[in-house]
């Protein structure tokens, strides 16, 4: 059974559920925050739980037929299912390039070992954007000067969605003597880089970020909503850069908001 329509499913027996995880699942299926918020209502109800009630019917039925169950079993019944995610790859990839080796490779695994077409730099920076990972020159130039390195010391490694938080990828990401992650700064590159501290307890990853991140911020064509500035504290403690990235996003979406309360009313004349 797909795991959201699962979730669907005791929303409609009247079961409590975890609904941040349907939450997130949903917005990774596509949803807008604010059509889940129309579709429903919910009251807390334990430590993670929390009661469920639809507000719009309609909608919720459509959610109900889009996640139902194709009866398929395994990862292509599961993506038919609109899920495929439940359902883990067998094996998994890594795409690395390097100032050295430009031409992008493959690394694979097989049956639980990897095979890897070369030797890899000693420094590892996943980049989650796929431009920077193509611009493989100036991602590099700007890495190096951060970290205070030589270019020539770092391998690229495309990690974009949730892909690179495979847990078969610890046995290549753990070989670096430092792990950087350059990802997102919203909650979509925190939840990765959770997943990564996560799996990598003895080498965890470091968050990088530009000194100037709070300029950035402030231009932001998209700016924390008041849900997700709540939800973004889930993420304290993962490390001493991150939580001053936090504070950071918070603070600069607060200046965002008293800056369009402030802005004057353009006039009708």
């Amino acid at each position: 059974m797909s795991s959201i329509h699962n979730y669907l499913s005791k929303i409609e027996a009247a079961q409590p559920i975890n609904f941040q995880v349907l939450r997130n699942r949903l917005l990774d299926a596509g949803y807008e925050r604010a059509e889940i918020s129309s579709t429903f209502s919910t009251k807390k109800y334990g430590k993670s739980n929390y009661t469920i009630e639809v507000l719009d019917l309609k909608a919720f039925q459509a959610m109900q037929n889009r996640f139902r169950p194709s009866g398929d079993t395994g990862r292509v019944g599961a993506a038919l299912d609109g899920d495929s995610h439940k359902v883990r790859v067998s094996e998994s990839m890594l795409v690395l390039r390097s100032a050295q080796h430009p031409h992008p490779v493959v690394a694979i695994s097989s049956a639980g070992a990897w095979i890897v077409p070369r030797q890899l730099g000693k420094i590892g920076v996943i980049v989650e954007n796929l431009e920077n990972f193509l611009r493989a020159d100036e991602t590099l130039l700007f890495a190096a000067a951060l970290l205070g390195i030589d270019q020539t010391e770092i391998e690229l490694i495309f990690g974009s969605g949730n892909q690179v938080t495979n847990v078969l990828n610890g046995s290549v990401l753990g070989t670096f003597s430092r792990l950087y992650c350059m990802f997102d700064v919203d909650m979509g590159g925190l939840r990765m880089f959770a997943s990564l501290r996560a799996m990598l307890p003895a080498n965890p990853p470091t968050f990088l970020y530009p000194p100037d991140v709070e300029q950035h911020l402030l231009k932001s064509r998209y700016p924390l909503s008041a849900q997700q500035r709540q939800d973004v504290i889930q993420y304290r403690h993962l490390s001493p850069e991150t939580d001053q990235l936090i504070v950071l996003m918070r603070s600069s979406n607060q200046m965002l908001e008293q800056e369009t309360y402030l802005a004057p009313v353009p006039s009708k004349e």
